[in-house]
């Protein structure tokens, strides 16, 4: 399902079964967006081993669907379930070629960590506490 929510948004799936198996066992959580029976997004993220850190790795929307919430829905949704969980920090990482998902965090108080080279991108740590 997640490499099919992959090609949908973004054109190809990155995401191996070796890595989806591995965090399946980190209580992950999955998020989809439908329009009717047709997904339209999605957010994936999982618990850091050994840390009350969750890790927000993986989402997107449909482009005929973006400007609409829906990312920021997700992003509500995510957060109420993992403070549910008693996890108190929740992080992301974004790079220069998404600045919808940069401007989101920004919009919800995710404070900017960390920056560093990756290949010929900028990479960004965005991390928030879950009160």
């Amino acid at each position: 399902m997640v490499n099919s929510l992959e090609r949908m948004i973004f054109g190809k799936a990155r995401v191996t079964e070796s890595r989806l198996e591995k965090i399946r066992h980190q209580n992950a959580l999955l998020l989809i967006a439908y329009d009717g029976d047709n997904p339209i997004g999605f957010k994936l993220g999982y618990l850091v081993e050994g840390a009350q850190t969750f890790f927000s790795w993986l989402g997107g929307v449909h482009e005929d669907y973006r400007r609409q919430g829906i990312a920021q829905a997700l992003l509500d949704i995510q957060e109420h379930q993992v403070k549910a969980m008693g996890i108190t920090t929740i992080y992301f990482t974004s790079f220069d070629r998404f600045p919808e998902m940069i401007q989101l965090g920004k919009k919800n108080s995710y404070t900017l960590v960390k920056t560093a080279l990756e290949g010929s991108e900028q990479k960004y740590w965005f991390q928030k506490q879950l009160l």
